[in-house]
C-alpha cells in the first residue's frame, strides 16, 4: 500500500502514513499563472494499491480537480487498485433536487471519481447517508463512510465537557448527537430549522432543553457560515448553559464565521483536521488507518 498525500493534505496524509508504519510519498504540485494544477507522482504505483489523501477544501474546484488529476494519472501508471481518502467531499450536500432544473452536484462527483480510476472512496462525516444509499446503486465505486464525532465528544470529555449536553441543529443530525452523548454523557436532544430553498437562508426554532446550570455542546458536521452555529450557541446561552462549545467535524468558516460563533457566546471552537484550521484539536487519521486495515 502506497499513502500519496495531495496538496490539500499533506499533514493529514503524513499522519495516516505514520498510523499504518509507511512512508508517505506525496505528489509535486504547483500552479500556474492561470491557476492550473501541475501535479506528479514521485513513486512507481505500478501493481501497488494507492491510497490518495486529498481533502476538497477551501478552493473546492481546485482540490477536487487535483484529486482527478492524481486518480487518472496513477491510473495510467498501473497502479492495481486506488482509494481516494477525502475527510471533506465537496458537493456532498448538493444531494437532491428541490427545484426544476438543479445540478444533482454530488452524484456528478461521485461519476467523476469513477471515471478517473478510483475504486474505492473513503469520506468522513458524509452529509447524508440516505442520499449516498440512493446514489450507490448507480455507481461502481464503493463508499465508505467513517466519523470524527467520537474522537471530537472523546476531546471535549477530556477538555472540561464532562457529562455536557449535546445538541445538534436539526433532526437531521440526531445520529452525531447520540454518538456524542454515548462519549460523554449528559443527553442528546436537537433544534428545529427550516430553510428557504430559493435564498439558502435558515430559520432556527429553539426546542427547549434543560441546560439551565448545565454545559452544553452544539455539534455539526460542516460549519461553512457560522450563522447556525451562532443561533444555536446564543439560544443555549439565554436558556442558561454555563459552558457553551461549538464542534464539527468540517470547519470550512467562511465570511466571519469565527467571530458569529465566539460573539453568540461559545466557550470553545473544536473541529477534526478533515480540513486544517487553527481549530483542528483532533485527527480523524487514526479512524482512517483502521478502516485501511480492514479493506
Amino acid at each position: 500500500m502506497i499513502i500519496i498525500p495531495g496538496p490539500a493534505s499533506t499533514e493529514l496524509g503524513k499522519k495516516i502514513a505514520l498510523e499504518l508504519c509507511l512512508e508517505p510519498e506525496p505528489v509535486s504540485h504547483r500552479l500556474f499563472p492561470d491557476g492550473e494544477s501541475y501535479i506528479k507522482l514521485n513513486s512507481s504505483v505500478a501493481g501497488e494499491t494507492v491510497v490518495l489523501v486529498q481533502t476538497t477544501a477551501p478552493n473546492p474546484d481546485t482540490r477536487l480537480m487535483q484529486l482527478l488529476v492524481m486518480a487518472r494519472t496513477a491510473r495510467d501508471f498501473g497502479a492495481r487498485h486506488i482509494m481516494a481518502c477525502v475527510p471533506y467531499l465537496a458537493y456532498m450536500r448538493q444531494d437532491k433536487r428541490f427545484l426544476d432544473g438543479e445540478a444533482l452536484s454530488f452524484d456528478i462527483v461521485l461519476g467523476l471519481l469513477e471515471d478517473s480510476g478510483v475504486d474505492d472512496l473513503l469520506v468522513v462525516d458524509l452529509h447524508s447517508e440516505e442520499s449516498l444509499r440512493k446514489l450507490q446503486p448507480n455507481h461502481r465505486v464503493k463508499v465508505h463512510t467513517l466519523s470524527a464525532i467520537p474522537v471530537i465528544a472523546k476531546y471535549l470529555k477530556e477538555n472540561g465537557f464532562d457529562g455536557a449536553y449535546s445538541l445538534s441543529p436539526d433532526e437531521g443530525r440526531r445520529d452525531i448527537v447520540s454518538a456524542a452523548s454515548e462519549v460523554m454523557g449528559g443527553g442528546f436532544a436537537f433544534f428545529e430549522k427550516n430553510r428557504d430553498l430559493r435564498t439558502g437562508e435558515t430559520t432556527m426554532f429553539v426546542k427547549d432543553v434543560e441546560v439551565m446550570g448545565r454545559k452544553a455542546v452544539v455539534f455539526d458536521d460542516v460549519i461553512s457560515s457560522g450563522g447556525t452555529m451562532a443561533k444555536a450557541v446564543k439560544a443555549l446561552k439565554v436558556q442558561g448553559a454555563v459552558k457553551v462549545a461549538a464542534a464539527c467535524t468540517h470547519a470550512l468558516f467562511m465570511g466571519g464565521a469565527e467571530e458569529k460563533i465566539r460573539d453568540a457566546g461559545a466557550d470553545l471552537i473544536v473541529a477534526s483536521d478533515s480540513v486544517e484550521t487553527p481549530f483542528s484539536k483532533v485527527s480523524v487519521a487514526g479512524v482512517v488507518a483502521e478502516l485501511l486495515r480492514s479493506l
